[in-house]
């Protein structure tokens, strides 16, 4: 493609991870001939985004394969994809997959990828483009040009943006000097954190979520020297699955959700107690709620949700988004080892000293006296930056310069209706949309590939209807009668 050129395709999609291949898979399986369809990555790994791009096989998915489909209609399609790849398998180590094996990260990036291989469609339907989209300018007669950090253009009457995770934020301390040392590694999944967070000297990872844990199993890998920290305000890692829990029924029901966080957390407290006195698991209960989780928090006033974040997100992420045993049997033995050390406390300032490194100041839990560590290096662990209006990526401060976004009102992504259309400053639009991370504050429980495989799945089926009404209204002719006026 000339740097000169303009290409022309009915929907663009910025970000191929899962959510946005999966939106291309279904665009281009349906029944819609002659739709187009481009993919635009910046790391040209389609399919695999940051989740899936991992090149480590100890790397596991939080989720065990039964419900890893990307088919919300199929749910054994990933299951059979493993049968009938024996040697993809045997190349991370696998040996003899089941339903509740918890397969290499980097295994399902090759599945996604199979997936967007192996669509049933003409390939002249689709373009993949390597490089960053900078701009989706909007023009006169309701399209878009997106414009592309290589000089190129994508004109497009469409619009998806399937973001994904964006880095963390950085602490907003009152010294923010720090932000700007070499010591400070502000994504974990850069090529250049991964290398200087093994290197020798003491480390301070910010954060105990999953992002933390895949982070220890590397550096337990690879790491030669140097005591690793780990700092959290509620010193929560997540809880372990467990393999054979019995599914309960769910103690909610449509039509008589909980209002309150207090009712709901009331009535959770209840059921686990009422299910372990049964000889049930408290995992049971907690996924019950699955398949009302979206409902509930939509029905939550704006209070109520303020609340849960205040004072119950942590506890409910920790339980609700579980790690694979083998993974937790890692950070554990590093901890017995003496190579981990876990703190729980509030983050007061970070220094740089003279040598390079960085001295942390932070106020432990239940002590009345600050604590100090100097390390080597920091690295942000404390999960992704939700609020748009803190990044500083070139296409975001595009979108809100040209007013084609706006914060929802929970700041924890972008404004969109129930089908994942942008509402733009004035709330109106109807050419951008989206899915997954950037719905959080509308939908909250929205990066899980059981929730991402639906919202590609419904936002395609919208997008092909769309596309069904203009090809009507574009092949209609009318009657030459309608010329005259009797």
């Amino acid at each position: 493609m000339s740097l000169l050129d303009e290409l022309h395709c009915d929907v663009a999609i910025i970000g191929a991870g899962f959510s946005g291949t999966m939106v291309a898979v279904h665009l281009l399986g349906g029944t819609e001939a002659g739709l187009t369809v481009t993919l635009i990555e910046k790391s040209g790994r389609h399919g695999r985004g940051v989740a899936y791009g991992t090149t480590n096989p100890l790397h596991l998915l939080n989720v065990p394969a039964a419900k890893m489909s990307a088919f919300p209609d199929a749910p054994d399609h990933f299951l059979q994809w493993l049968e009938k790849h024996p040697e993809s398998c045997r190349r991370v180590g696998l040996a003899g997959p089941g339903p509740g094996t918890f397969v290499p990260r980097m295994l399902y990036g090759e599945y996604v990828e199979s997936v967007l291989e192996s669509g049933r469609y003409q390939r002249e339907r689709l373009f993949r483009l390597r490089s960053e989209a900078t701009d989706v300018e909007p023009l006169m007669d309701g399209s878009l040009r997106v414009r592309l950090a290589n000089g190129c253009r994508v004109h497009a009457g469409r619009v998806v943006l399937a973001l994904g995770n964006f880095p963390p934020g950085d602490p907003l301390l009152r010294d923010r000097h720090f932000h700007d040392s070499i010591a400070y590694l502000k994504s974990p999944w850069s090529p250049q954190s991964q290398v200087l967070c093994m290197e020798d000297g003491d480390l301070l990872i910010l954060g105990s979520g999953l992002t933390t844990l895949d982070l220890l199993v590397s550096l337990h890998e690879r790491k030669r020297q140097g005591t690793v920290h780990v700092l959290s305000r509620r010193g929560l890692f997540p809880q372990p699955h467990a393999a054979g829990v019995k599914p309960v029924d769910s103690f909610v029901e449509r039509g008589h959700l909980p209002v309150s966080i207090r009712a709901l957390l009331r009535q959770l407290r209840v059921e686990v107690a009422r299910t372990i006195a049964a000889g049930g698991d408290w995992r049971a209960v907690v996924d019950s709620l699955r398949p009302f989780t979206q409902e509930i928090w939509k029905g939550l006033p704006m209070e109520e949700r303020r609340r849960f974040f205040r004072h119950l997100r942590p506890y409910w992420e920790s339980h609700r988004h579980r790690a694979a045993p083998a993974i937790l049997a890692v950070k554990d033995a590093m901890e017995r080892e003496g190579s981990l050390q876990a703190h729980r406390g509030r983050l007061k300032e970070i220094v740089e000293t003279v040598d390079g490194g960085l001295s942390v100041t932070f106020q432990a839990h239940e002590s009345q006296s600050p604590s100090q560590l100097q390390v080597s290096r920091v690295v942000n662990c404390t999960g992704p930056e939700c609020n748009y209006h803190r990044l500083g990526e070139p296409l975001v401060l595009q979108l809100f310069a040209r007013g084609l976004i706006r914060p929802d009102a929970m700041m924890l992504g972008i404004d969109a209706d129930e089908d994942g259309m942008v509402q733009n400053r004035r709330g109106i639009f109807g050419q951008v949309f989206t899915l997954g991370s950037p719905r959080k504050g509308a939908l909250f429980e929205t990066t899980a590939v059981p929730e991402l495989r639906v919202q590609a799945r419904t936002l395609a089926d919208r997008l092909l209807e769309r596309f069904a009404e203009e090809q009507r209204e574009r092949d209609w002719t009318p009657d030459p009668a309608y010329a005259y006026e009797i």
